[in-house]
């Protein structure tokens, strides 16, 4: 089977929004802002899933209309349930309105598996920058959201630096070099690339 992933770049913080494609099924991680420009993606694909990485306004705000247009189900960690139809303190540092609230249908935590069709993720509970921090991991490749980016990583002061350290090297040491990283903002890169360069991992 081939699976495709296209990148979509969202919103004033240029959130990367992805749609996972395999078989006829979609399903999308983290639709941060303009549900019309996600929506036109689609092209008559059956979205199954919208996977949320965390809770920031930037990464869920195009999850109410993309929901009630497709029936597509919702999946995040319990831990950052608070944050949906609130400003957080990314949304006062930014001056945004909080985004529009929706139902959560799953919340997922550290070791689930999700299977939609052909398509199957597993989650890995990565605290640190939110306290309901999450990656997905597919394949070859690994949905971050703000857990870690080419060479860097995350905010920690809106959760714990602590943690996000001890998020980004479990992540790290638990994949292969050549995994795909999927951040939640700029360029992707690969567990072995962050390992050699990334100087929050030296």
């Amino acid at each position: 089977m081939d699976t495709n992933v296209e990148i979509i770049t969202v919103g004033p913080l240029d959130t990367n929004c992805y749609l996972v494609t395999g078989g006829g099924t979609a399903v999308l991680v983290d639709p941060g802002d303009q549900a019309d420009k996600i929506l036109s993606r689609l092209n008559g694909l059956n979205l199954a899933a919208i996977l949320l990485t965390h809770g920031h306004y930037d990464h869920i705000g195009a999850v109410r209309r993309i929901k009630e247009e497709t029936g597509a189900k919702v999946y995040m960690h319990k831990n950052d349930q608070h944050m949906i139809g609130s400003r957080d303190s990314l949304c006062f540092l930014t001056r945004s309105p909080a985004p529009e609230a929706f139902e959560v249908d799953f919340f997922v935590d550290d070791g689930d598996l999700l299977s939609f069709g052909p398509l199957e993720f597993k989650v890995m509970h990565t605290p640190g920058h939110s306290g309901g921090g999450v990656i997905y991991a597919m394949d070859n490749c690994i949905f971050g959201g703000d857990l870690i980016f080419r060479c860097s990583i995350g905010r920690y002061d809106f959760g714990s630096m602590e943690d996000e350290l001890s998020s980004v090297r479990r992540v790290l040491g638990s994949f292969a070099d050549e995994t795909v990283i999927y951040t939640g903002h700029g360029p992707s890169t690969t567990v072995g690339f962050e390992k050699r360069y990334n100087p929050y991992v030296k």
